[in-house]
């Protein structure tokens, strides 16, 4: 028996009451407990309400375990797209080129203010995953908050030990050494930004929740 729109309505909004609070990951459980639910509705002959009632008594704890393993498998395509975004060769085009310009024109000496520069990348990259996510903000999507998550803790992981803004005897003084960190701050961020806008555009072509 095929559902209404207001029993898909009505599925949605329960696995929303039950913190399934990424759209994605609802999106994919509606279609899988209507399939099920319809098929109870055939075979016993029951309501809407009694069949959709009797299959979240059995399976809601096989949901739940879903929603956390499929989180699990967001962190992954996640890490796995940024890696390859990472490495990607226009990416270590701009990495090496921007390595040797700094070397050869730009040397740390008493330029203090370039100091500030690799912790600018990953503010522009955590900027625009909350314009991203702004855009999105009433309806939450799995691989773009776990990116921003990840995002997160770089930059936490990055401030850690080398914020210029509080702690100056951490300030990287070597030229070489700084200058590394200095473009992979910039590869990582760029390869953030279109991590974050391929999800973004994703999320946006292919879900529509009711």
């Amino acid at each position: 028996m095929e559902l209404t729109k207001e029993d898909i309505l009505t599925i949605n909004t329960y696995l929303k009451k039950k913190d399934i609070k990424f759209a994605d990951v609802r999106t994919e459980m509606v279609d899988h407990v209507a399939t099920a639910v319809s098929e109870e509705m055939d075979s016993k002959n029951l309501t809407f309400y009694d069949a959709f009632k009797a299959y979240m008594v059995v399976h809601k704890k096989d949901l739940q375990q879903y929603n956390k393993q499929f989180k699990k498998t967001t962190d992954k395509i996640v890490l796995k797209s940024l890696f390859k975004k990472f490495i990607a060769p226009l990416n270590i085009g701009v990495m090496v080129s921007s390595f040797f310009l700094l070397i050869q024109f730009f040397p740390l000496g008493d330029k203090k203010f370039i100091k500030f520069v690799p912790f600018g990348f990953l503010i522009i990259a955590i900027l625009i995953y909350h314009i991203v996510a702004l855009k999105k903000r009433k309806q939450r999507f799995s691989g773009i908050e776990r990116a921003g998550l990840i995002l997160t803790l770089s930059f936490q992981l990055y401030n850690a030990f080398q914020n210029p803004f509080f702690n100056e005897n951490s300030v990287i003084t070597n030229d070489y050494y700084f200058t590394l960190v200095f473009v992979l701050l910039l590869g990582l961020s760029t390869a953030f930004i279109a991590v974050i806008l391929e999800l973004y555009k994703k999320y946006t072509n292919h879900y529509t929740i009711v």
